[in-house]
């Protein structure tokens, strides 16, 4: 792992957080108030944070931190399947640092200490996405945003309506256990099945600051005969002109673990009063939302990228999941950040799961891809199929694509539970 010259690594624990918040601001071009900063701080796990800091002979104070980076420790759910992931979060150079290699460090710091830790995959969310393909991540959640109008009405589901709706105002201490609830029965690809407390409080963090003119931060609860069975963390703006009221509420951090409780949730939702509209974000794109609209153009619906997916163990992730069809296949696949990964695979699934070993020497190849390829398709949704209808994965082998492809194709789209 190369360290660009004139820097050091080195970790950033509580006691160093205002130079980690420092470096923050300056990269994303914010100034956070004393009693911001303050809520921020349980939102980070502080053993995970790492940073570059400015050794002597470069310019500037030597110590001074250059570039951060931290991350949160979950659950993922696979296809048939649980993984340990490691979420990659706050990452950030100054920008006197720019152009120098650091992110780039950075990345290579963040593999090695996860995969170290027995974390199979790195997810993140992107704020710039061309930026993290360079390291191999794939987009494996594409997700819709949409915003539903107030008169948008949705079709009947069995029990739906007879389901518990609770609004209450969002707390941590009260609310962690209902997440979690919600988060455990989530059958989808890519949910959090387990979290850490910095990563559930930082869906939980709402300072007044930062809510430019919006409600502090209400949960919506819907519970089933099993306990909770869907959330929503959302906020309102109350707006008014000249035909009447014309507020917007939005959810960024929901889940819905039955089709009841999903639909129960969104016709609430999109019928809160003095609301003209209400915006979800990181739907998949098979949700229930958009199968239930009475009137499909009552929604406004926007295609977005949500989680990048990055493979950082081949073999360990490939056989934490099922598969849908058995196969025999050699994939040749390309790494070039990690070198245990750049190798022709042998894939052999049987009854669901699969046993994946070094091809041997000489082994004719089926099918050559990226690492960046093979993470996208890795929870289901994103196809093998669609990636070579691209022109990314090279079939040596005739009907090798399409054996793979419905083999790692899952019944049901990915989604993250959060955004981090």
């Amino acid at each position: 792992m190369t360290i660009p010259a004139g820097y050091r690594r080195v970790d950033l624990p509580f006691e160093r957080r205002a130079e980690m918040l420092s470096v923050d601001q300056w990269a994303f071009a914010m100034t956070h108030p004393g009693d911001v900063a303050r809520e921020i701080e349980p939102t980070l796990d502080w053993d995970r944070c790492r940073g570059l800091e400015v050794g002597d002979g470069l310019g500037g104070e030597a110590g001074d931190v250059a570039a951060v980076h931290s991350s949160f420790p979950y659950t993922l759910r696979t296809p048939g399947g649980t993984i340990a992931a490691s979420g990659l979060t706050w990452v950030a150079v100054h920008p006197a640092h720019r152009r120098r290699g650091l992110l780039r460090s950075m990345i290579d710091d963040h593999f090695a200490r996860s995969r170290a830790r027995g974390e199979i995959v790195s997810t993140l969310v992107a704020a710039e996405t061309t930026i993290y393909q360079r390291f191999g991540y794939g987009l494996a959640c594409p997700a819709y945003k949409i915003t539903m109008s107030r008169d948008l009405t949705f079709r009947e589901v069995a029990g739906s309506e007879d389901l518990i709706v609770r609004f209450e105002d969002a707390d941590l201490t009260r609310h962690a256990s209902v997440v979690r609830a919600v988060a455990a029965r989530d059958q989808r690809p890519g949910a959090m099945v387990v979290m850490s407390d910095a990563l559930l409080a930082a869906q939980f963090t709402d300072p007044e600051a930062l809510r430019d003119g919006r409600e502090r931060k209400r949960i919506a609860i819907v519970e089933d005969e099993h306990g909770p069975a869907a959330f929503a963390l959302f906020q309102r703006r109350l707006a008014w002109d000249d035909t009447g009221p014309a507020g917007t509420g939005v959810t960024e951090a929901w889940a819905a673990a039955t089709p009841a409780s999903s639909r129960r949730l969104w016709s609430v939702l999109a019928d809160l009063d003095l609301m003209r509209s209400f915006t979800a974000t990181g739907l998949p794109l098979d949700d229930p939302a958009i199968l239930l609209a009475r009137d499909l153009r009552g929604l406004d619906v926007r295609l977005k990228d949500h989680v990048w997916v990055r493979i950082l163990d081949v073999p360990a992730a490939l056989t934490a999941r099922t598969y849908a069809a058995d196969l025999d296949l050699t994939v040749d696949v390309a790494d070039a950040t990690i070198a245990e990964n750049s190798h022709p695979w042998r894939i052999e699934t049987r009854d669901g799961r699969a046993t994946v070993t070094h091809a041997e020497p000489g082994s004719a190849v089926d099918l050559r891809m990226s690492i960046q390829d093979l993470s996208a398709a890795y929870l289901g949704g994103t196809t093998i199929a669609a990636l070579a209808g691209a022109g990314l994965v090279d079939e040596v082998r005739q009907g090798a694509t399409s054996l793979l492809s419905e083999a790692l194709r899952s019944p049901v789209a990915p989604r993250s539970t959060f955004s981090f």
